[in-house]
């Protein structure tokens, strides 16, 4: 049915800067109910607190109010001059947290106002189909431009990526000559951080995977292509759930590998007590140590700070300009997911309540930023049994 937003629907905007005085009678009552149908759609519906919904719909009409024109009239150019026009009134750059929120009100209407069937009953009683106004170019860049601001959160560049995963595996080649019990940890902290990148994950989420939560891929394609471990689901903070696909060979490659080879020799060569009843207990919540993805050499969860260990070590060998911690993977994660998909998907797979929470995560300056595996390098080779007295590892 179409979305009816003739002039008897009862709901208007809440009080605020006076809008479309300008518009006709018809033009008014569709641009006030366009505007009030999406407030209570992201209220009512629950995709959104009711406090964040009212901000929301503030932050809009300030922008409508500002270019004195109909929704379905902005444009990309409307976007930048509001911003230019409240930087020139503070007399400095605008704080990043302000841009990204309007941003993510403008988003949240931009969305609504695009689906079809908004669109279509717009073009039908206006005569205008809406457009896009506002995307990476005119928002997302603009957060980074107060000189003095040094964000919390950095991203790994493609140039450390490849340096830490050339430091992992010359650490991975010496154990292995050595014959090292460290071998076969090191190539699981190795799959870790790669994980840990490609599903931006954060680090409580990264020691508690387990494989149920790997699923084949709704898509057939996706499903040929990585089989059961085409997508992850993931429930984090606050509950907040989200299913990321599996997007790179590489990675599904070093995954199956990890899952087939060496997490057998782990699982097998824990030490266990004799009260091990299979189980293992972190913040809670109770696991079995069979469904665990990573785990300890005692067969428990990895405890977080074996992994910053880790990442620490590797952070002094490649002198990175600023310390790697689990939360750099999950920042760089987004980052790669930003040109990838759309804000509002990126917000899903990062499993925000918020999109101005994502636009934080997203860092423009390393945008080729990936996971790279060494294509040079003979990953099974790693899993080969050269010795039959493993043990001694």
């Amino acid at each position: 049915m179409p979305v009816d937003l003739s002039l008897h629907n009862k709901n208007r905007p809440k009080e605020g800067p006076v809008l479309f005085a300008e518009l006709t009678a018809t033009q008014r009552a569709c641009a006030e109910n366009v505007v009030s149908d999406w407030h209570d759609k992201i209220s009512l519906m629950g995709e959104a607190e009711n406090t964040t919904a009212d901000s929301y719909l503030d932050d809009f009409n300030r922008l409508l109010a500002f270019t004195k024109k109909a929704p379905w009239g902005l444009r990309k150019r409307d976007v930048e001059q509001f911003l230019a026009y409240r930087q020139s009134e503070n007399g400095q750059p605008l704080a990043g947290n302000t841009v990204a929120r309007y941003a993510s009100a403008w988003r949240s209407f931009q969305a609504y106002m695009l689906r079809q069937d908004i669109a279509n009953e717009i073009a039908t009683t206006i005569g205008v189909r809406p457009e896009e106004f506002v995307d990476d170019e005119n928002c997302i860049p603009i957060r980074r431009e107060k000189s003095d601001h040094a964000p919390k959160g950095w991203a790994l560049t493609p140039e450390y990526i490849d340096q830490v995963e050339n430091e992992l595996l010359h650490m991975i080649s010496v154990a292995k000559k050595r014959r090292n019990k460290s071998y076969y940890a090191l190539i699981r902290d190795r799959v870790m951080f790669h994980l840990a990148i490609h599903f931006a994950l954060r680090v409580n989420e990264l020691v508690t995977l387990t494989l149920p939560q790997f699923k084949p891929h709704t898509s057939p394609k996706m499903r040929k292509k990585f089989g059961k471990y085409g997508s992850l689901t993931v429930s984090g903070k606050n509950k907040v759930t989200g299913t990321i696909p599996m997007r790179d060979e590489a990675i599904y490659r070093l995954l199956v590998l990890y899952i087939e080879k060496v997490r057998p020799k782990l699982l097998l060569r824990r030490t266990r007590k004799p009260e091990d009843n299979g189980q293992t207990t972190y913040k809670g919540k109770t696991y079995a140590v069979a469904d665990l993805l990573f785990f300890s050499e005692r067969g428990n969860v990895l405890r977080p700070r074996s992994f910053r260990a880790r990442l620490a070590q590797l952070s002094i060998a490649v002198v990175t300009p600023q310390k790697i911690v689990p939360h750099t993977l999950r920042h760089t994660g987004c980052t790669l997911m930003a040109p990838l998909y759309s804000p509002e998907t990126a917000q899903k797979y990062m499993r925000h309540k918020n999109l101005a929470t994502t636009l934080y995560y997203y860092h423009p300056d390393p945008l080729n930023a990936g996971a790279h595996l060494n294509p040079d390098y003979d990953v099974p080779a790693w899993f080969e049994d050269d010795h039959d007295d493993e043990d001694d590892f």
